[in-house]
């Protein structure tokens, strides 16, 4: 791993500190930051590692003067609008937070030369016919696709220093978390409960604690570009799930598929995705791991917490 010069420590503002992402970004950079984490909600950290503040991102002068007043050396960009199906009923607040708050933090970071980590995700592309490299055409579908795919491309053309990365299917540990796809996987076989899995989607998941460290090794190597990262194959979810049931010894013929039009779903969703990550591994020397190898690791940090 990549490590910053062993001098003062570096000053990092993350935005969506509370999030899955945000948690697994202060415990990768805590070690040798000075971290400021911004997030709409209070703290959910319980020690030092963090100045944490409360702040509505649509706030932009409150935004723009604390990051003045914290001097980051570098911002990463983890906070979002999520809720794909909401999207379609209130376009205007996804639109608002993922792609006017991206071009607001753009502007500042040109203005005090600070670099921008910017966090989009796979849904920018259609998902007809995946996996796709960074330099494939985008084309999102549905309102919290297009407000995504507006805010990585207001931060390129806005940003002089940015990074944008495409993971996809976060999953990792973290506190008072809304659940994650593998969260809410383990607790509902733990408690013996059947689940409906769909089979017709396909991603490579991306393991948060992962990311985190990939992240770091960009604003090392101050590799400004876009970038996507997750597991070497893509699988449906339905296979993903019964390889979390493996990993962790739970039972598999709990998981029922389903086809994705049995969910009768608000949002579109990219069918046939995933993400060709070969060009961070030959650039960069990140290693791509399997699916079971990046499970086994989150086996051993939820044993460790």
């Amino acid at each position: 791993m990549l490590k910053w010069p062993n001098k003062k420590p570096k000053k990092l503002l993350i935005t969506g500190a509370n999030g899955m992402l945000g948690q697994n970004l202060v415990k990768e950079f805590s070690t040798d930051h000075e971290i400021t984490g911004i997030d709409i909600g209070p703290s959910v950290f319980h020690d030092e590692a963090v100045n944490l503040i409360q702040l509505n991102l649509l706030e932009t002068e409150a935004l723009r003067e604390t990051i003045i007043t914290h001097e980051p050396e570098a911002i990463i960009h983890g906070a979002a609008y999520t809720n794909v199906d909401g999207a379609e009923k209130d376009a205007d607040a996804a639109f608002r937070v993922n792609a006017y708050v991206p071009g607001d933090l753009a502007r500042i970071a040109n203005e005090l030369d600070i670099p921008l980590i910017h966090i989009s995700t796979d849904y920018v592309f259609s998902g007809d016919n995946g996996p796709y490299r960074e330099s494939d055409a985008c084309d999102p579908q549905g309102i919290y696709a297009r407000s995504k795919y507006e805010g990585e491309e207001t931060v390129r053309n806005i940003a002089k220093r940015s990074a944008i990365i495409r993971p996809n299917v976060l999953y990792g540990h973290g506190y008072d978390l809304k659940s994650s796809f593998v969260d809410w996987l383990i607790f509902e076989l733990k408690e013996g409960n059947a689940v409906n899995i769909v089979t017709d989607q396909f991603s490579n998941p991306t393991y948060a604690r992962r990311l985190a460290v990939m992240i770091r090794i960009i604003i090392a190597n101050e590799a400004w570009d876009t970038w996507h990262f997750g597991a070497k194959e893509v699988v449906s979810r339905f296979d993903f799930a019964q390889q979390v049931a493996d990993v962790f010894g739970l039972r598999t013929e709990l998981i029922h598929a389903i086809s994705t039009s049995d969910l009768n779903q608000a949002a579109p969703r990219p069918m046939k995705c995933g993400l060709i990550c070969d060009k961070i591994e030959e650039k960069l020397g990140v290693k791509i791991l399997s699916i079971q190898e990046e499970l086994e690791l989150l086996k051993e940090e939820l044993h460790a917490s």
